[in-house]
């Protein structure tokens, strides 16, 4: 490169248009040689394998196989075939038979519903009961004669609900029972169902009135008084029993099987004043006074501590045996007694004897 016009830019003498002709022709001395590319090795076996892959890719999609398929398919294959058969599974699922709802039984009337609203009204009886609770009576077979005579007595509405009317009909019980009840004053003294109860068990008004007489009606409940009454418990000895202070003591049942086992109340007195009535159940007192032991007899076992060691049946048995007591306390002194049932001590005791 020429330097003749090198850091003249500010030189006065500086000549530009000659200093761009060198500068020019500088640049026809360069030729541009673009350099020569030689192929890279192995091209040609590149692009015959690509070709090949696109080949074979679309042989495979075309059959849809895979590779695997494709290598077994042209060379073989060693694997073996192994054919699994299933077999058809066959569930049986029996026919369940639901079986019919039995239809609501019709009740025999003249006409339908809307019939006997009319004759409730005929009668003057729509003002009682809700339009429900008339479909419950006509459907329960309730009839119109049946709650005139209700209403008749005043009996309707506050007294008896409609499904107590139709406890009562259903159960048979006549208006004139009711009636008694109401006569003695004894109506407000027992549910509907307690009416029923009565009725069908039987029970008098002459002998609901005695025992409201007595005052037991708050003692006992109906079901009660329909057993007192069915096993004939006299109130005469209720009476007794009430004096003595027994009514508390003794369910219902209780007093039954008492009355019915002919034990008296001087009995029950004596066994009460000797500090045993607490000792036994009912039953313990019917058998043992059933089985003829004396009070003093059992007070002796007490203060032994033998009430705990046998039943009222052991006692009963040994008693009956002519078992002594002395002879139960020499057992227990020679600890015996823990190891010897009662008929064991009646055996012993007969042996020695």
């Amino acid at each position: 490169m020429s330097t003749q016009f090198k850091n003249t830019p500010n030189d006065p003498n500086f000549d530009l248009d000659e200093y761009i002709r060198q500068k020019s022709e500088e640049g026809d001395d360069f030729s541009f040689q673009p350099p020569e590319q030689e192929a890279p090795e192995g091209s040609t076996f590149k692009n015959a394998l690509l070709i090949v892959s696109v080949f074979m890719a679309a042989f495979l999609w075309y059959h849809d196989w895979s590779p695997a398929q494709a290598w077994n398919s042209v060379f073989g294959s060693n694997q073996q075939t192994v054919a699994v058969n299933i077999p058809d599974i066959n569930i049986n699922i029996p026919e369940i038979n639901i079986p019919d709802i039995p239809p609501i039984p019709d009740f025999e009337f003249e006409g339908g519903f809307a019939d006997y609203l009319v004759a409730i009204n005929e009668a003057d009886l729509e003002d009682f009961y809700s339009n429900s609770g008339y479909q419950a009576l006509y459907q329960s077979g309730v009839p119109i004669e049946y709650l005139e005579q209700l209403n008749d007595a005043g009996y309707l509405g506050d007294e008896f609900s409609y499904s107590a009317v139709i406890g009562l009909y259903n159960s048979d019980v006549p208006v004139e029972y009711i009636n008694g009840l109401n006569a003695i004053n004894l109506l407000d003294e027992f549910s509907y169902s307690a009416i029923i109860g009565l009725y069908n068990s039987g029970v008098s008004m002459e002998y609901l009135n005695s025992m409201n007489e007595a005052g037991y009606l708050d003692e006992f409940s109906y079901s009660a008084l329909i057993g007192l009454y069915n096993t004939d418990v006299p109130i005469d000895y209720l009476d007794g029993m009430n004096d003595a202070g027994y009514l508390d003591e003794f369910s219902y049942s209780a007093i039954i099987g008492l009355y019915n086992s002919d034990v008296t109340i001087d009995y029950l007195n004596d066994m009460q004043s000797s500090g045993l009535m607490d000792e036994f159940s009912y039953s313990g007192l019917i058998g043992l006074y059933n089985g003829d032991v004396p009070t003093g007899y059992i007070q002796d076992l007490k203060s032994g501590g033998y009430l705990d060691t046998f039943s009222y049946s052991a006692i009963i048995g040994m008693y009956n045996a002519d078992v002594t007591v002395d002879y139960i306390n020499g057992l227990n002194e020679r600890n015996l007694l823990e190891n010897l049932s009662y008929s064991d001590i009646i055996r012993m005791y007969n042996t020695d004897n």
